[in-house]
């Protein structure tokens, strides 16, 4: 079930090689099996004196499938995608990536009244594999999707806020590990769409809590899912009745955690799923538990497991190289023991930015970070991707967490405020006895005007909404933390 990823790949290709140009003195650029036509016209890659190939923004963008454009004002390049915008300030070490800073290590520049743009820093952001092939002198650039067509095998830790969700895919194969709350489900089905081809295989359910089940019934809706697993509890919210009803229309294979068997995907990956047989009062500690190994890889999976329930298991844990963090990062969540058993190299933790209940905490972050795992966050990276060949582990981003994240704040400093060529919204903040609400036009979240979340924004982004119903009926979603 090979599809693209749904991924932005802005123009220009960042990557270091000590000699790439060709007989003709230009560099070849390959995307997705495709090699790029440069015309004169358009311009040629080149390497800067960084050691940086550079490659036309307009053509490359373009011949990747994405909507560009120009800020003659402020100097920079945008390009779009995939509810994704990337702006890039010509001669700045920088781009905005949905008006978030992100640092890189050269500059866009124009050449011979050309835009040329550097992306290694938005390649690695957004999953794409850059690699250079000397014989042919050719950057190859492959969307992250497809990269299990070489027997990598990824898991997509998605960005759902204050929830959970994780996709497993080998390119033939793919498990859906919940689906955050109900708003996120469309989200999820749009990522889902990039990857299945016909129906998804497997559906997770950890266990009855509306940020973990609450968009599968988008996904049930959109889909027609083999197989589904769940705890066998039941619920008497309206998210569960939902979730069970979808169930039940869906005619898929049904288990219980505890009986269902092992899942071998086609590359050979396993995910099994350990054996907690002890039934608690708490859904969180009746959550589904599994771990997918392939090769010498091993990741965990623990839904809102606490700290108590996995160290009274603890025989079912080993040595694992991924740890999908428990409970967003809960203080309850993790142990001295548990870490010693597990000995995580990396830790994924799933919360939403300034979420109302602190995660991740300072005890659970310190904690991980003190085993000297490399610790990433949604709430800093957004959708991340983890590649493994079975051997070898890479990720998308290389925003590590520190302390200064717990509780998933926005950061103290924005970048700095700048103009659009045609603005939507006025450029001071919007004050409150004017505005009902304010919305992101590149997250298409719609927030109360006094949200901490308007307060971070670029005001470049904010829209000003006259209703809820005007922010719905314009494809913006509600803040899960105002809940306006």
């Amino acid at each position: 079930m090979k599809k693209k990823i749904g991924l932005l790949l802005i123009a220009a290709l960042l990557i270091s090689v000590p000699n790439c140009t060709n007989a003709d003195g230009t560099t070849k650029i390959e995307i997705n099996g495709k090699q790029v036509a440069y015309t004169k016209e358009a311009g040629t890659p080149f390497v800067d004196d960084a050691g940086r190939t550079q490659v036309p923004f307009r053509q490359t963008m373009e011949t990747y499938g994405c909507t560009v454009s120009w800020d003659g004002t402020e100097q920079m390049a945008i390009a779009q995608k995939d509810g994704i915008t990337v702006e890039v300030p010509i001669g700045q070490p920088y781009i905005y990536r949905n008006g978030t800073k992100v640092e890189n290590d050269t500059a866009a520049l124009i050449q011979d009244g050309r835009t040329y743009l550097p992306i290694r820093v938005v390649l690695e952001s957004f999953g794409a594999k850059v690699q250079w092939n000397g014989n042919t002198n050719t950057v190859v650039v492959t969307s992250g999707g497809q990269t299990a067509e070489n027997g990598d095998i990824q898991v997509h830790f998605l960005d759902v806020g204050q929830g959970d969700a994780a996709l497993i895919n080998d390119g033939e194969f793919e498990i859906l590990i919940d689906a955050g709350v109900s708003a996120e489900g469309g989200k999820v089905v749009q990522y889902l769409s990039d990857y299945v081809d016909g129906d998804l295989d497997v559906v997770v359910a950890s266990h009855e809590d509306a940020d973990h089940i609450g968009g599968l019934p988008a996904v049930f809706d959109a889909y027609t899912v083999e197989e589904v697993v769940d705890n066998g509890r039941t619920s008497t919210t309206k998210t569960y009745n939902t979730y069970h009803n979808k169930v039940q229309a869906e005619g898929s294979d049904y288990a219980v955690d505890i009986t269902a068997q092992n899942i071998t995907l086609p590359r050979g990956a396993t995910l099994e799923f350990l054996p907690i047989t002890a039934v608690y009062d708490n859904a969180n500690d009746n959550s589904v538990v599994t771990m997918l190994t392939y090769g010498d890889v091993e990741v965990l999976f623990t839904g809102d497991l606490s700290a108590d329930v996995a160290d009274a298991n603890s025989g079912l844990f080993s040595d694992v190289e991924v740890l999908k963090a428990g409970h967003h990062g809960s203080r309850t969540s993790v142990s001295s023991q548990f870490l010693q058993t597990t000995k995580p190299e990396y830790v994924v933790i799933s919360a939403g930015l300034d979420n109302s209940y602190g995660h991740p905490h300072k005890e659970a972050l310190s904690a991980y970070l003190n085993t000297g795992a490399d610790v990433y966050g949604t709430f800093r990276s957004g959708d991340i991707v983890m590649t493994t060949d079975g051997q070898k582990i890479s990720f998308n981003t290389t925003d590590k967490l520190t302390l200064s994240d717990v509780g998933a704040k926005s950061k103290g400093t924005t970048p700095v405020q700048k103009p659009v060529t045609q603005p939507e919204q006025p450029s001071k903040p919007v004050a409150e006895t004017t505005v009902t609400y304010v919305g992101n036009k590149n997250s298409k979240v719609f927030h109360r005007a006094s949200c901490s979340s308007v307060s971070q924004m670029k005001d470049s982004n904010k829209v000003s909404l006259s209703s809820r119903d005007a922010a719905i009926s314009q494809g913006y979603r509600p803040c899960e933390n105002c809940q306006p």
